[in-house]
């Protein structure tokens, strides 16, 4: 479900890679919960083997350990890796648009430097590394306008007359940063963070028939608007993994753009190589939350966003809470989103786990603007950190559904209402 990591991984900018041992892995910078900074000093891998169970492989680089071979404390931004004639090349970024790149055994590291990308290093951010079908390697890296050419090699140097200076502009095709190259049925594919809707919130992907173009924009593949109060940007890839492609890409979480978090979503091509947009969701790669099962809130897919006008108040927002979180700060007429629930055969039920000192209606919604039924929450104490089990009837309702929950304040009920864990449909 997504996000697919643990509420305490916080990884953006994911590279997600089919390595030769069949797995995927990510490699992404790693956010500092509560930070007030992007990014941090360490990378941190995850692999898979079906995209829904995720290993935690532990820190494949860090800035701060010589045993690295770069013990400088710069903070390291969005990575990529590759496999290359039986070695793993991780390249990085780091502030001050530090460009490098370290090696391995193995996709888990540890990683040592080799050194500086030459010329890319100190001219911008964020590497894109793709191998073609000939074993010819290509670097790309840029913000605002994305360069790229052939690497040499030595897998660190970029041959100067083979540079591409302007693959990607912002003012013609809306390139912001992070781009991702693959190639799929013999058309070369790159993604990246577009800002052409107003805000950095967008994957777009743009082809070409050469790996350093010229490049037509196709479409958008995804748009993470509405996950968050604070939700500002968007990077990630596409990868294909046993024969379907998927989009990996990373959400704000807890009122913040650096609390970021990466998902999931199966991706459609039709017979042009076209992308169709899809939209966030709940379940990602999984099908559905099964019936009579706890959801947290987490997992919801959208939220209904702070008004322009209302800066001073604190919108509603995801909090940590021991190993899951909680929505906190929820307002009357609030509501958040979750895809694909099922309600099982003969759903009658609903429970919910919140906390209020207030008393608050907690309503549940389904497709075509349609309400199935509400619970009523009495104050649970003096503050919003003593949760309760609350149950309500709702009306008979079977199969997967789209859900809405709607905060309704009660009583005349004024500013912040309760807060909200988890719910659960039940069967009779």
């Amino acid at each position: 479900m997504n996000p697919i990591l643990k509420s305490n991984n916080y990884i953006p900018d994911v590279e997600a890679r089919t390595m030769p041992d069949g797995k995927v892995y990510l490699y992404g910078s790693r956010d500092n919960p509560g930070d007030t900074e992007f990014c941090s000093t360490q990378y941190q891998t995850f692999s898979s083997q079906d995209l829904i169970h995720w290993q935690d492989e532990g820190t494949i680089f860090n800035s701060t350990d010589e045993i690295y071979g770069v013990n400088n404390g710069l903070t390291l931004g969005a990575p990529d890796c590759i496999y290359y004639e039986g070695k793993y090349y991780l390249y990085y970024c780091m502030y001050g648009n530090r460009m490098g790149v370290a090696v391995s055994d193995t996709p888990v590291g540890p990683f040592r430097n080799l050194g500086n990308i030459t010329p890319a290093d100190r001219q911008s951010i964020d590497p894109a590394i793709f191998v073609d079908d000939d074993g010819t390697c290509y670097y790309f890296w840029g913000q605002f306008h994305l360069q790229g050419g052939k690497l040499d090699k030595d897998m660190k140097t970029v041959i100067p007359e083979t540079i591409n200076s302007n693959i990607l502009t912002e003012h013609e095709q809306g390139f912001h940063e992070g781009a991702s190259i693959r190639k799929i049925n013999g058309t070369y594919y790159i993604t990246y963070t577009d800002i052409s809707r107003g805000r950095a919130s967008c994957l777009a992907y743009a082809t070409s028939k050469s790996p350093l173009g010229p490049y037509k924009k196709r479409g958008i593949i995804i748009d993470n608007t509405g996950s968050d109060s604070e939700d500002w940007n968007n990077h990630g890839s596409i990868e294909m993994f046993q024969n379907n492609l998927y989009v990996f890409y990373h959400r704000s979480s807890q009122n913040s753009i650096y609390n970021r978090r990466v998902c999931i979503e199966p991706l459609s091509m039709d017979s042009d190589g076209n992308i169709s947009e899809v939209h966030m969701t709940s379940n990602g790669v999984e099908d559905h939350f099964p019936a009579n099962s706890p959801i947290n809130v987490r997992h919801l897919s959208k939220m209904r966003l702070k008004l322009p006008f209302n800066s001073l108040i604190h919108p509603m927002s995801l909090m940590p809470r021991d190993n899951e979180e909680v929505l906190s700060y929820t307002k009357n007429q609030d509501w958040i989103q979750f895809n694909r629930v099922d309600l099982g055969k003969k759903c009658q039920k609903v429970e919910i786990d919140a906390a209020s000192p207030k008393p608050m209606t907690v309503e549940f919604w389904i497709e075509n603007n349609h309400k199935i039924g509400q619970i009523t929450v009495n104050p649970t104490g003096s503050t919003w950190n003593i949760y309760k089990k609350f149950a309500g009837q709702i009306e008979s309702t079977s199969g997967i559904h789209t859900i809405w929950i709607r905060f309704v304040s009660k009583d005349n009920a004024v500013g912040r209402l309760g807060d909200l864990k988890d719910f659960c449909f039940k069967e009779e």
